[in-house]
Parts: structure tokens; C-alpha cells; sequence
């Protein structure tokens, strides 16, 4: 009896090695693609077989085989889809002969709190980089595994999450990056910051399951839009250039001014209402060349966050919108060029470490080179922008940051026997930021930065003699965001503001100063807090108490109800009017899953800087600033929003509806006189606003074909007194239909191919409906303001970019991208004119003789038809 137990012992030794040699039969290296959504774990494993004839066995009382997933995989090895799907369903594996045996991971449970003891908690804090080049990740997920607890980074790639002691299994994860697990037993505070792995594959493996670990409001767009710099640089547009502020107009909500112009326009607000920041320092003008080009340089840009609504509590002073742009550190482990070159512009970026893992430093320059345009001519049009930015970490509690950029343009022209005029404007910034950890759980950024606008019109270049007009600001705050917990965020601090005016004046010694505007302190208090309960409910609220003063010497007039002169008042150096008025703000959102959230939010923003402009020129133009006082009163809104968002395996979807009012909106008065004119503040005409509108979009982010669309309806009426007669009118940005389709295919070799197909209503404009004669003249009737649109606008641009390195593990890294900018050739109207006649031969000129009874024609100007462009790009690290 003991010989044959003996015999079959040996037999299983012997059977078991001989596993451990055929196991190596698994081929895990085999490259699958699967396409399984909402199905069972068996009804995955039966297709993962089906495909590598690779088995499966379990304990189907350990392993819940019913559970629903879906799971998206295009060649990716077998290795990589069972590390993502087993490790995401916490299944260990091993191989045996030619199947699979599953087990159940050991859970790291949470620590069993007992009823009325008083858990001990300790503080998971750290810092979220790119393992490549070490810059931030902003918006990284830091999320408990098995649970809604989680947190993000902040705008410095910093977190804070206080925990019951225990052990935990914590996930790291950003768009485009590997996931990172780390297991913990927390029993102390701990100091853990991640680098994360840029997925260079060409598909990720996207996994969803019904206990999938999200924090859905965080990632749910009803809090804003983020776009990173892939995002920003994917899309070409003008010349092949891809555009920083023109990626924005592609969000619902956000409406372009058309070709040709940065100029938006958000939720039926103006132009001057979007606050555009560059590492929190204000840019007051972000175009170039007119508006054909953004002012910021997409290869500088690191992150961009757009909000329509709700913005963070720390920021205010516009009505409709905040776009907080934050550039990159640059690379803390080695030096790099890279560069971008068309047929317009070329960009160059050189950064590096000046002490590994501790300095960095990053100079980013764009020039244009569009004179050989405009050979044999009198005109030269030149911009230029920079940007340099110094990090210094001197403990793992202090990091300071330096940035500074610069842009201007020159458009000069000179004539023979008359000398040269020119146009000139200049964007500059600059921010000293220090990061600061008083503690794990307490995060303080201190900011020091400074803005200048100036806009100079030459009359005589050789004389300098010019028209200026500039606004300049000089601010100090602090910030604090303190992690009570998982749950809570509080967020707190004070801001300190300078402004400074010239609302236009000439540098001629004979006409001397005769425009007045008063220069301002802002005094700003703020506190806010993020509450997340039992991971379905998350409310946020904040208010800001906020203290306005027109400061002298400055001369102020008062006008009549005839809006004519009725006093002049000379006010010395100090406070002579005081504005002091609070800004609340609320939202609340519910999970119904993890994967979807709807939301409602108010808002109240009030603005005190005010650009004046009666010019419906979609370019820059002579614009000047006033801050709110005696005669300007800020101008105020409220908001109400309600959203959902949706969240599928490999699509997502959100919605939005809104209803905002305005109150003291500045119009004009008829052929108002805004150029010199000492008593520029009585041609301004104030009444209120509304706007409402619904906003749609989904896309498709994951693998070889991603596409984005959106839809956006929209109107905006305004009442303001003594125009129009004191009826209603729909604003001139009343653009009821937009839409945007963007689709984007990467082959299986080196070509991405995208289409952009963007359609708008036209924009209104004063149509005259009829003319008469009066003594000869032919002189226009007008029903009403902005009764009648332009055609509706609509354009179509096509890239491809071949990536012309055949080992992606290459240090010089190079691209080309062929683009066509309006391929259908469609001419969008931008203005109509009714001055002009028409000859026998069918041409149209500008009558001379004005008395003379001819019949006055409508004619209509486009800018531009189809373009090609060719883009080279390169990389060396």
C-alpha cells in the first residue's frame, strides 16, 4: 500500500515541474485586439481564449464571474491586457501548462474602526511628475482602491490625502499615462510623490467596471475643461500653426469672432469679460497680428483649464470667463532643443536642468517671418513673443518659481514724401511664486506679478510722435489651501491690487494730457470649501468680500441727465470712491454611478475694469481701459447652470443649461467719439443683459479613431438706455447655432490624420431697410440695432502629420505636418458695406459725388479662402 503512494507523490513532483517548463508555452507576448462592453468576466475570458487558445480556471465562489465590464484593447500584448484587467478586478494569475489560474488578491482592508473609539489618522502628501522630464502633473488622480475617497493634484502637481490609519492600495494616474498601484500600511504621515510613465503605445487598455475607483466630480467636465498641451498643439489651425486661445473656441459655450480674430466670446458675454492668466499674471490683449495669431506660444503652455462658471474661489473680476494657462518648468534631468517651423512663424524652446532634480530653467521664443509677403511694397508687419521661466526646489516644503514673457507686433508703413506711420502693441508679465508646506495638510502659494498692456499708434515715426493707451497692474497674494480630509478642502487668502491707467492721450508737449482716468486699489478676501459626502454628493461654495478704490490725482467730470457737463471735480493723491460688494458662489453635484454626475451652480461675479470700444472690428483695434468710479459702475452678473455628465467605456458626454443676467453693460451713443475726448465717460450709454442657452458634447478619447463634438445654443438681448429707442435688442454676438466636429485617425505606422468641420450663425449687424433722398443726399433708414446677421459661417481644415522617425526610442524626434486651412474654399463674410455704386461694366466703387441720385449697393468682405500650409517639427533630448 505505501509503494503506490509513493509512485503517485513522485508522478505530482514530477507532473509540477513539468508544468513549470510547459507554462513557458504561454505566448503573453502575442499582440490581441478585444472589444467586449458590459459583459461578464467569463464572457471576456471566453474571448481572450478564443483568441490565444489560452485557458482559464477558478473558484467561481472567490472569483464573481457575472461581474459587468467592459474592455477595450487594440494590439496590446496579452501581458499588458491581463496585468490592466486582473490588477483593476484585484485578481491575481499565475501560468499553468497552457491555462490561467486565477485567485483572489489578498485585500488590504481598511482599518476597523470600533464604535466610539477615536481613529487615529495620519497625511499622504507628495508631488505627481513626468518620470521623462519631470515637469507637474496638474489634475492627477490619487484615488483608495475599493472606495470614493481620492483627491487631485492642485495647479503645483501637489496632494494631500489624511486617512484613518490601515493599509490601502493607492492609485496614481493622469490622460496618457500608466496607472501606478502602491501598497501602504499607514501607520505614520507619509511623504510619497510619484513620477508616472508616458504610455507611448499607440492604444491604451481602457477597463470599466462597476466598482470602477474615480473621483467622478473631479473628472467630470461640468467643473471645467482642461486641455494639456497634447490636446493644444494636436489641432492645427492658420498656416499650420496650432493656437493656444483659438483651442478654447472649440469648447460649448465659447463662440469665435470669426477668421481672423482670438476675440470670444462666452455665454453671451463680451470680449473684455474673460480673465486670460499666464502663471497667474493677467494678459490683457492675446492676440498677434491683429488677432490671426495668439499671443502665448503653444510649445510654453503645460496646462490650460477653461471655466465658464464657478470659477476657484481665489480668482474674479470678469463676468463670463477664466482661462488659467500654466507654462512648463522644464526638463529636470537634460537638456533639450526642440523647435516648430511654417511658412509664417518659427518657435524654438531650449530648457534643461541647471541642477538636476533641483533648478530648472526654460526659454521659449516665436518670431514671425511673413514680410517676404509683402515684397515690393511699403509695409513691413513683424511679432515676436517670449517666454522664461526659472524653478528652484529647495526642500521638499519650498519651491519657487519665476516666469516671465513678452510679445509685441510692428506694423509699419511707410510713403514717399510723408514719412512712416506704424501701429504697435505689447503684452508683458511677469510672477514670483513661492510654494510653501507648512505642513502636509497645509499648502501655500505666495505671488508677486505684474502686467503691462500698451498700444502705441506712430503718426510720424521719425518725429515719435504717437497716440498712447496702456493699463498696467502690480499685485501681491497669498493663497492657502488646507486638506482637512478626503472629504473636505478648505481654500482661503487675501490679494492685493494696483492698477494703473492711460485711456489715450498723445505724447505731443502742446496737447498735453486730456483724457483722465483714475488709477485703483483692490482689496480681496476669499474663503471656500470642497465637500465631498459618502462620494455621491460633493458641494462647493465660496465667497469674496471685495474692496474697490479710485485713487488720485485724477480730474473726474459729472455729466447731466442730457449727459453734457455739469461739473469738474480735481481730486489730490488718496481714496476718493470706494466700491465694497461680495461675491458668493455654490454648486452641487450628485453621483448617481461612477460614471454619472449631474450638477447645479450659481454664481455672482462683479467686474471693475472696463474696455471701452464702439469698433465692431473683430481685430485689435484702438481699445482703452477704465476702471469702475464715479460714472462707470461695475458691471454685474448671475449665473444659474444645470448639467449632466456621462461617462462610457470609451466615450463621454456632458450637458449644460444656463441662464445668466447683466447688469450696467456699457453700449454707446450714436457715432460716439472715443479718440481724445476729455469727455469720454458721457458717450457711454448702461443698461442690463440676459443671455440663456443649452450646451452639448461628447467624445471619443481612446484608441485609433477619437472624435469631439459639440453644440452650442445661445442668445443674448440687452435694454440700454437711450439706444435703440430703450427697446430690446439682441447683442451683436447673438449667435443662436454652433457647432464643431473634430475627427482624428492615427494609422498603425507614423500618419495622424484630423478634419475639422466648424459652423456658426452670422453675426449681427445694423441693416439699413431702406434709404431716401433729403437735398440731394442718399441717407440710410434703420429699423433697429442689429436687425438683420451675416451669412451663416462654416469651414472645413484637414491635416495630416507623417512622423517621420522609425524607432520611437530616437533622441532627435522630428515631424512633418501638411495642412489646408478652409479647404472648400468658403468665403465667411465679415462686414457689409452700403457705400458704394455700381459702373455698366458691373465694378463697384465709393461715390465722390455724394448729391448725385445713384443707387447705393450692399457689398461684402471676406478674409480668407483656402490656405495651405507645411510644418516641420523637431526634438533633440
Amino acid at each position: 500500500m505505501q509503494f503506490p503512494k509513493k509512485i503517485i507523490f513522485l508522478l505530482i513532483i514530477i507532473s509540477s515541474f513539468a508544468v513549470d517548463i510547459s507554462a513557458q508555452n504561454i505566448d503573453l507576448h502575442k499582440k490581441i485586439t478585444i472589444v467586449v462592453k458590459n459583459k461578464s468576466l467569463k464572457s471576456v475570458l471566453d474571448e481572450i481564449q478564443n483568441k490565444t487558445g489560452i485557458k482559464f480556471s477558478y473558484n467561481t465562489q472567490l472569483i464573481n464571474s457575472k461581474q459587468k465590464l467592459s474592455l477595450i484593447a487594440r494590439r496590446k500584448t496579452v501581458e499588458d491586457i491581463f496585468r490592466i484587467l486582473f490588477t483593476d478586478l484585484n485578481i491575481e494569475y499565475v501560468a499553468v501548462e497552457k491555462q490561467i489560474v486565477l485567485k483572489k488578491k489578498y485585500a488590504i482592508p481598511n482599518k476597523v474602526i470600533v464604535k466610539n473609539e477615536k481613529p487615529k489618522t495620519f497625511t499622504i502628501s507628495g508631488f505627481i511628475r513626468n518620470e521623462i522630464d519631470g515637469e507637474i502633473l496638474i489634475g492627477a488622480g490619487v484615488i483608495l482602491r475599493n472606495s470614493f475617497h481620492g483627491t487631485m493634484t492642485n495647479e503645483y502637481g501637489f496632494y494631500s490625502l489624511t486617512l484613518p490609519e490601515g493599509k490601502y492600495v493607492l492609485n496614481y494616474s493622469y490622460i496618457g499615462f500608466e496607472d501606478k498601484y502602491v501598497e501602504l500600511n499607514l501607520n505614520s504621515d507619509k511623504n510619497i510623490s510619484q513620477n508616472l510613465i508616458l504610455d507611448e503605445s499607440e492604444i491604451e487598455i481602457v477597463v470599466i467596471t462597476e466598482d470602477e475607483n474615480v473621483d467622478v466630480f473631479e473628472k467630470s467636465p461640468l467643473k471645467n475643461t482642461k486641455l494639456n498641451n497634447k490636446m493644444i498643439t494636436g489641432n492645427v489651425g492658420l498656416a499650420g500653426e496650432a493656437d493656444v486661445v483659438k483651442s478654447i473656441q472649440t469648447v460649448p459655450g465659447i463662440t469665435s469672432y470669426g477668421d481672423g480674430s482670438v476675440l470670444f466670446n462666452v455665454r453671451g458675454g463680451i470680449k473684455d469679460q474673460n480673465l486670460i492668466m499666464i502663471d497667474d499674471a493677467p494678459v490683457y490683449n492675446p492676440s498677434h497680428l491683429f488677432g490671426f495669431f495668439s499671443a502665448i506660444a503653444p510649445d510654453a503652455v503645460n496646462d490650460m483649464k477653461i471655466y465658464k462658471n464657478n470659477f476657484p474661489v481665489k480668482y474674479g473680476g470678469r463676468l463670463s470667463s477664466l482661462i488659467d494657462i500654466k507654462t512648463k518648468d522644464g526638463n529636470m534631468h537634460k537638456w533639450g532643443f526642440s523647435g516648430k517651423v511654417s511658412q509664417l512663424t518659427g518657435s524654438y524652446t531650449v530648457d534643461g536642468p541647471i541642477k538636476k532634480e533641483k533648478s530648472t530653467l526654460l526659454f521659449n521664443l516665436r518670431n514671425s517671418h511673413i514680410n517676404w509677403l509683402l515684397k515690393n511694397t511699403n509695409s513691413s508687419i513683424n511679432f515676436y513673443d517670449f517666454h522664461i521661466k526659472f524653478s528652484q526646489k529647495f526642500s521638499r516644503k519650498d519651491r519657487l518659481f519665476f516666469s516671465f514673457y513678452k510679445g509685441k507686433d510692428l506694423l509699419k508703413v511707410n510713403v514717399p514724401a510723408f514719412g512712416s506711420s506704424s501701429l504697435s502693441w505689447e503684452n508683458n508679465a511677469f510672477s514670483l511664486r513661492w510654494n510653501h508646506l507648512y505642513s502636509d495638510k497645509l499648502f501655500s502659494n505666495t505671488t508677486l506679478h505684474a502686467s503691462k498692456y500698451d498700444y502705441f499708434m506712430y503718426y510720424s515715426v521719425e518725429n515719435e510722435d504717437y497716440w498712447n493707451s496702456f493699463i498696467s497692474n502690480l499685485s501681491l497674494k497669498n493663497d492657502f489651501t488646507y486638506f482637512l480630509n478626503p472629504e473636505n478642502r478648505i481654500s482661503f487668502g487675501l490679494n492685493i491690487n494696483t492698477y494703473f491707467f492711460n485711456p489715450g492721450n498723445l505724447n505731443n508737449d502742446f496737447f498735453g494730457r486730456t483724457v483722465y482716468a483714475s488709477n485703483a486699489l483692490e482689496n480681496v478676501l476669499y474663503i471656500g470649501h470642497d465637500n465631498k459626502i459618502n462620494g455621491k454628493i460633493n458641494i462647493t461654495y465660496g465667497i469674496r468680500l471685495v474692496n474697490w478704490n479710485n485713487t488720485g490725482p485724477t480730474t473726474v467730470f459729472s455729466f447731466n441727465e442730457d449727459f453734457q457737463v455739469s461739473d469738474t471735480i480735481d481730486y489730490p493723491e488718496g481714496v476718493f470712491n470706494t466700491y465694497i460688494n461680495i461675491e458668493p458662489q455654490a454648486s452641487i453635484s450628485y453621483a448617481f454611478s461612477k460614471t454619472a454626475v449631474v450638477k447645479i451652480s450659481y454664481d455672482r461675479h462683479i467686474q471693475y475694469l472696463q474696455l471701452l470700444s464702439n469698433s465692431v472690428s473683430p481685430f485689435t483695434t484702438l481699445d482703452v481701459w477704465m476702471p469702475a468710479g464715479p460714472n462707470i459702475k461695475p458691471e454685474k452678473s448671475h449665473q444659474f447652470v444645470a448639467g449632466i455628465s456621462k461617462f462610457f467605456s470609451e466615450f463621454n458626454f456632458s450637458s449644460e443649461v444656463y441662464y445668466k443676467t447683466i447688469q450696467n453693460l456699457i453700449d454707446y451713443d450714436d457715432h460716439a467719439n472715443m479718440l481724445l475726448n476729455p469727455y469720454i465717460e458721457g458717450e457711454l450709454r448702461f443698461g442690463d443683459a440676459y443671455s440663456y442657452g443649452f450646451e452639448f458634447s461628447m467624445q471619443k478619447q481612446k484608441g485609433n479613431f477619437n472624435f469631439y463634438s459639440a453644440y452650442t445654443y445661445s442668445r443674448i438681448f440687452a435694454t440700454i438706455e437711450d439706444v435703440n429707442a430703450g427697446n430690446e435688442f439682441p447683442a451683436r454676438h447673438d449667435k443662436p447655432h454652433n457647432i464643431n466636429l473634430n475627427l482624428s485617425y492615427k494609422t498603425e505606422r507614423r500618419w495622424t490624420f484630423n478634419i475639422n468641420w466648424i459652423f456658426a450663425s452670422g453675426m449681427r449687424f445694423s441693416s439699413p431697410t431702406g434709404f431716401y433722398y433729403y437735398k440731394g443726399y442718399n441717407i440710410p433708414i434703420y429699423a433697429g440695432k442689429n436687425n438683420d446677421q451675416l451669412p451663416d459661417y462654416h469651414r472645413l481644415d484637414v491635416s495630416a502629420k507623417l512622423n517621420l522617425n522609425k524607432k520611437e526610442t530616437a533622441r532627435f524626434k522630428h515631424d512633418i505636418t501638411f495642412s489646408v486651412f478652409n479647404f472648400y474654399n468658403r468665403n465667411n463674410i465679415i462686414a457689409v458695406n452700403f457705400n458704394k455704386v455700381e459702373t455698366d461694366e458691373g465694378n463697384f466703387y465709393v461715390p465722390t459725388n455724394l448729391i448725385s441720385e445713384q443707387e447705393i449697393i450692399s457689398t461684402s468682405k471676406y478674409l480668407l479662402g483656402f490656405m495651405p500650409s507645411v510644418t516641420y517639427s523637431f526634438k533633440f533630448r
